[in-house]
Order: structure tokens, then sequence, then C-alpha cells
């Protein structure tokens, strides 16, 4: 009926936990908002959100663009409960649409459904215009319909940098 969380611990795991050597880390804050996070991103890293087509989103001149990855500043996104940030500003839906990049005001817009972005306030999806994957190809908001122009992935960061960054912060 309830959840048990049993453990044994050796006197230097109790030492470590009680001296603070550890923590928990809670469950992640898009499963408790309800929405699906297929590849949520650890610590709010920054990193390249990709299309179908291995293509980078990207900025350009206020518009959203599939673009080679270069890893520049204008292609690293954050996730941060429900808001795709990209430098200091949000991007948002502008209209049923089209997309613009604005200071971001905590309201949640997006969720992730298994490999697409959903923007919740106007019911459309994150869309690569046209079915394109080419270089320069612009985004925007459509209909759901679970194509691969609507399929998007976080770029891996390397494993073994990851890795070791894991150990260090736990036991």
């Amino acid at each position: 009926m309830y959840n048990k969380i049993s453990f044994s611990c050796t006197p230097a795991m109790l030492a470590a936990l009680l001296l603070g050597g550890c923590t928990i880390k809670p469950p992640s804050t898009d499963m408790m908002m309800g929405s699906i996070a297929s590849q949520p991103q650890e610590d709010r890293a920054r990193s390249p959100l990709l299309t179908s087509g291995d293509f980078c989103v990207a900025v350009s001149q206020q518009k959203m663009l599939a673009q080679p990855c270069s890893g520049k500043d204008d292609q690293l996104f954050e996730w941060d409960l429900g808001e795709l940030r990209l430098q200091d500003l949000c991007l948002q839906a502008k209209s049923d649409s089209e997309l613009m990049l604005a200071p971001c005001d905590g309201r949640a817009q997006w969720e992730w459904q298994k490999d697409r972005l959903f923007n919740s306030k106007v019911s459309r999806c994150l869309d690569v215009a046209g079915r394109r994957h080419m270089p320069g190809t612009p985004l925007r908001l459509a209909e759901c319909y679970g194509g691969a122009n609507q399929s998007f992935s976080w770029q891996q960061p390397n494993p073994w940098l990851e890795t070791l960054k894991k150990q260090s912060l736990t036991w």
C-alpha cells in the first residue's frame, strides 16, 4: 500500500549521509507537472536541440531555423520547467503558427510528448516547415501528427565527461 524505502548502511555510509556527503535527487519536475519528458536535460545544461534530420535548432535574425550544428550560443537551449530558453530569452508561440523569442515569463508553454515538443498555449507542435531537412529551413508551430519533421531530441553530451561529473557528485 505504501512505498517503502529500505537500505542498509555501513558506518562510513551513514556518516557520509549525516554529514551531507550525498544528495537525493528529486523526481523530474516534468513528471511532477504532468508532462512527459522523454529526454529531459540534467542540471539545466545548455545543449543543442536536434531535428530528426540531425540539424540544430538555431536563431538567426529572430527566426528559428534548422542549421548545421556549430556549438555556438545561438544553438544552445536550456529546458526549464516547460520553458525553452535560448540565451536570456524563451521560445514562445507568437500565433497559431509563428514562433518568437521573448523575455521568459515563467509560464510553461512546452511539454515533451515522446519525441515531440507540444506547445500547450496554442495546442500545436514544433515543426520543421515543409518537411524539409535542409540548412536554413524555418521552424514553425503546426498541427501535431507525429511526422519526422516534428521529432526532436537533445544532443547527447560527451559520455565520458558526464560519467566523471556524476561520479564526483554522488557516492
